[in-house]
């Protein structure tokens, strides 16, 4: 429920799905140009719904594909100026809908117990973390 309204907000806002986000996200924060399959796993998407994020990316040149030049038989995929741009359009919109449809709801006290138990999951799984 809150994927699908935080998601309707932001397609609205900016054209953008949530994956499409996350893949933006990922790239902004990685130290280099990212293999395909590094995003897919952040992304916990197959290949094809990888490939599909990305092509709808670079298609609206937000993201530029180039050939590895570790391994010319690998493609890593680059955020544009554009893809920065629009990063700097979705985080308001995103974080309004999660005030909205989330945080508004919970007390302070509550927000923090939902903190600790999502923390204690993410130490708990150590295999999870980038």
């Amino acid at each position: 429920m809150l994927k699908a309204g935080v998601e309707e907000r932001l397609h609205e806002a900016t054209g953008l799905l949530l994956a499409d986000n996350e893949a933006l996200l990922n790239l902004a924060h990685a130290d280099a140009p990212m293999r395909m399959s590094e995003i897919a796993e952040r992304l916990v998407l197959s290949r094809g719904g990888t490939t599909k994020v990305i092509d709808r990316l670079e298609e609206a040149g937000l993201v530029e594909r180039a050939t590895d030049p570790s391994d010319r038989r690998a493609l890593v995929v680059a955020m544009t100026d554009d893809g920065r741009a629009m990063l700097e359009k979705t985080r308001p919109v995103v974080d309004e809908a999660l005030q909205e449809l989330w945080a508004r709801h919970l007390t302070d006290e509550q927000a923090e117990q939902v903190l600790d138990a999502v923390t204690s999951v993410h130490e708990g799984n150590p295999d999870w973390h980038h």
